[in-house]
């Protein structure tokens, strides 16, 4: 995998739906096989997920492997030149295991403190995912 493959750009709704037709839940992520639920896409789910990232006044930033959408980083609880937490979700098994998350991290890290002066990012994290 090569870092260069990588970047980060800002999240459309239309990425948004071709997104989460391609999502599934990460059984990892649950504490136990029997609490995992799969995903299901649903535009109108899609639509409400976009509009909780918009009222919430998050910055959604879809992470390209090359040409793909490969998942995505929110920028969330902003507090303007103070901090800012981050969240990583990547859309499927395919995606994982290979660098990618690090490498799109690393460049949301670079544009919390340098583009937004933004000083202090915490990350959002699930005691399940060990990954993160």
């Amino acid at each position: 995998m090569e870092k260069d493959r990588i970047r980060l750009i800002p999240m459309t709704p239309e990425m948004y739906h071709s997104f989460f037709m391609e999502y599934e839940n990460d059984p990892d992520l649950y504490p136990d096989s029997a609490s995992y639920v799969p995903f299901t896409y649903s535009e109108d789910k899609v639509e409400q997920y976009i509009r909780r990232q918009i009222d919430l006044n998050r910055i959604p930033l879809a992470i390209m492997y090359e040409d793909e959408i490969a998942g995505e980083i929110l920028i969330k609880s902003i507090d303007e030149h103070k901090s800012a937490v981050m969240s990583i979700t990547l859309k499927n098994a395919r995606f994982k295991d290979q660098g990618i998350g690090t490498a799109a991290e690393k460049l949301a890290v670079q544009f919390v403190f340098f583009d937004l002066d933004i000083p202090v990012l915490y990350a959002d994290a699930l005691k399940t995912n060990t990954r993160s």
